[in-house]
């Protein structure tokens, strides 16, 4: 009977040293994945904006969310920056401006950073004309660069003197399901048609430091 030989097949041999590298290295690239893909929202200065109305939370002003620099930024339809700052002088004793808002007029935020951070925004309005109506609180929003959509987040049915409204949900709101997401965000102000003209001021959304 004829015996076959098998051919002697070689393997290429790694050392340990080797074999140890190249697992730390994939470890390291695995943990380097959630920071590449993280693009949390750039810091910003904080102050406690409405710790007078018992809010002691931290906050960032919007992007001339203070109407200082004129409309820049914003987006206006029936609507323009005058002179009158709300009463409080909150972001600072010498303002001089807020935004006006005619009863079918718009107001359209400069866009901002959003993530699971940022739970919450807050300003000051007045209804500075008729007697029924409310100004409405949209989000214009997308999500890690996706489709654009607008969701209602409240309203605001204050009186006639200067106050700050109270506080809309803002990453509560969005589809943020961890920390390595984020949203590009604009606040739409939308007084119902023909119910009143209002002012706002000084627009901050919270960034969730507290001390």
């Amino acid at each position: 009977m004829e015996v076959l030989t098998l051919p002697y097949v070689t393997r290429p041999k790694h050392p340990r040293g080797r074999l140890a590298a190249l697992a730390g290295a994939a470890a390291l690239a695995l943990l380097a994945l959630p920071a590449a893909a993280s693009a949390a929202c750039p810091g910003a200065p904080v102050t406690k904006a409405f710790k007078a109305f018992g809010d002691n939370a931290n906050y960032s002003l919007v992007s001339n969310g203070a109407f200082e620099s004129g409309a820049g930024g914003w987006s206006l339809s029936g609507a323009s920056v005058v002179s009158g700052n709300e009463s409080y002088n909150v972001r600072a004793a010498t303002d001089t401006m807020s935004l006006a808002i005619t009863a079918k007029g718009r107001a359209v935020s400069p866009a901002f950073c959003v993530s699971t951070d940022h739970p919450t925004f807050r300003f000051f309005a007045k209804r500075t004309g008729g007697t029924w109506g409310a100004l409405n609180v949209v989000l214009r929003w997308s999500v890690d660069g996706g489709s654009t959509n607008e969701t209602t987040v409240g309203s605001v049915t204050t009186g006639t003197a200067w106050a700050p409204t109270q506080s809309f949900a803002l990453s509560q709101t969005l589809p943020l399901w961890n920390g390595d997401q984020t949203a590009t965000v604009q606040v739409i102000l939308d007084p119902e048609d023909f119910g009143g003209a209002w002012a706002v001021d000084d627009v901050y959304i919270d960034p969730y430091t507290r001390s």
